[in-house]
């Protein structure tokens, strides 16, 4: 069977990613004017290793409709990609098999088009693209679909937060890392020129339509402890959410299509690190990475300066560190501890071995040599450690670019404006920000037996009652997509 393919675009998505109490979604709108707010939860989902969960990777979905009668999925909404992508009903892949796949001969809505809209007759041929992602790829097809930004209804798509665009229908995904993780899909919330074409672009397509007065969405990330909710506004912000004005970031290298802003210094504790001094460094604000990424460079001197003694601290969040200053154009954000620390303390001499994001071999994981490590030992050192990453990207992107993720999405509630080219910032209205760090030490999570190794010495305090340490608190959730090629069929 002869196949043809050609190089379409090259491009980079970065997404970071658990089990939470499932709550039924909604779509909130006071009137049209208003945003449409959609409910986003955090999941964190269980690695094993030998049979022991070791670590977690983590992400934030919420759900979508697809066509009529409407089939229901869940999906990250992510800063870094330009597509929907849902699984197949025909994909036969591990990934697939583990979540729900759409069914198009289901659908009185969906019709099968090639990737310029055009819709196949009987005896057309298909296409078919493959997405390489940081850790994994997929390979899909095309579709014609109502996709609404609610749970499945018994309603018409003819409805506020409904579009009719082109989707990917995923035939094969591959087992890492889309397995691993409780949702089905994406959304991607990427510029336009991160998608096939403008059809393929949800938000494009929803400033083209009359259904939002402000070409804006607005991200509101928590932790998720204590029942606190996170949310999308589509169409302006939730003021709810915002503690102070939104302070404006003008773009740069919008044709990479990515939310890219200009990084003019960081500094720790006042210190500047020399990375930024000459004046290339920018940095991607991603919704669908867990951790900071840092330019390869520099990423061991800032991840060194950050690192403290976890002296009796239980939860590394809660400890003296010092601050991570980001000054951008129109904003310096301010992290502290209790928004990069992981949250475990990590025994000294054992190295997490974060993934590291580069476009020649996408992300990768480095072989780390650990140093041999006496698990009799009572004299026990242990560290708080940063969520960092190293970043390796050559230009345009590169290579002095950081990866603005979770840690940041936590504190600010960031602005995302499509017709200005801008991203904004505000301290979010959470309660990490607004109430009185506990006091004490911190406890360890409850399931905190299927991350550490706990020896029984009664004689010993309760620090050096700990032999063995996590390996690793949570392992970067990242999902890059490095390139997209479209392949027609000829059978």
């Amino acid at each position: 069977m002869p196949v043809g393919q050609a190089l379409l675009l090259s491009c980079f998505l970065i997404l970071l990613r658990g089990v939470v109490s499932i709550q039924t979604p909604r779509i909130e709108a006071e009137s049209d004017n208003a945003p449409i707010l959609v409910p986003i939860r955090r999941e964190s989902v269980p690695i094993r290793r030998q049979g022991r969960i070791v670590t977690y990777k983590t992400s934030y979905s919420g759900v979508i409709s697809l066509g009529f009668p409407a089939q229901e999925f869940r999906v990250v909404f992510d800063t870094g990609s330009g597509h929907v992508v849902v699984p197949s009903l025909g994909c036969q892949s591990e990934a697939c098999l583990k979540h729900r796949r759409y069914d198009l001969l289901q659908s009185e809505t969906g019709m099968a088009v090639n990737s310029d809209g055009h819709v196949l007759g009987p005896k057309d041929f298909a296409e078919e693209v493959t997405i390489g992602f940081g850790t994994g790829e997929i390979k899909g097809q095309f579709a014609k679909e109502h996709v609404c930004l609610s749970p499945a209804t018994n309603e018409t798509v003819s409805r506020r937060g409904c579009l009719e665009m082109d989707v990917i229908m995923a035939v094969e995904m591959s087992t890492n890392p889309f397995s691993s993780f409780v949702f089905d899909g994406i959304l991607g919330l990427g510029l336009p020129m991160l998608a096939m074409t403008d059809d393929f672009s949800f938000f494009d397509m929803l400033t083209r339509s009359s259904q939002i007065s402000l070409p804006q969405f607005a991200v509101f990330l928590t932790e998720g402890e204590n029942g606190e909710e996170s949310e999308i506004a589509f169409g302006g912000v939730n003021e709810e959410r915002a503690l102070e004005p939104v302070r404006w970031s003008p773009f740069v290298g919008a044709d990479e299509g990515h939310w890219l802003i200009k990084i003019l210094s960081v500094r720790v504790d006042g210190d500047v690190l020399d990375v930024c001094q000459d004046g290339t460094c920018k940095g991607v604000v991603d919704t669908g990475t867990s951790h900071i990424g840092v330019p390869i460079s520099a990423e061991s001197e800032l991840s060194r300066k950050l690192t403290v003694d976890a002296e009796d601290y239980l939860d590394c969040r809660l400890t003296r560190a010092p601050a991570l200053e980001i000054e951008l154009e129109g904003a310096v954000l301010t992290l502290y501890p209790q928004n990069y620390m992981r949250r475990l303390p990590l025994r000294e001499g054992v190295n997490v071995g974060a993934t590291v994001v580069s476009a020649n071999d996408s992300a990768t994981n480095p072989v780390i040599h650990q140093k041999q490590l006496d698990e009799n030992a009572t004299n026990i050192t242990r560290v708080c450690s940063p969520r960092t990453m190293p970043v390796n990207m050559p230009a345009p992107l590169g290579p002095n670019l950081f990866i603005l993720g979770e840690p940041l999405l936590h504190r600010y509630y960031t602005v995302y404006d499509w017709k200005q080219l801008r991203v904004g910032f505000s301290l979010a209205n959470s309660r990490r920000n607004t109430e009185a760090l506990p006091t004490g030490k911190g406890t360890l999570p409850e399931d905190v037996q299927l991350l550490m190794q706990r020896r029984k010495r009664n004689s010993l305090p309760l620090p050096l009652k700990m032999q063995a340490f996590a390996e690793e608190d949570e392992e970067p959730s990242v999902f890059i997509q490095v390139a997209i090629w479209t392949v027609r069929r000829f059978d």
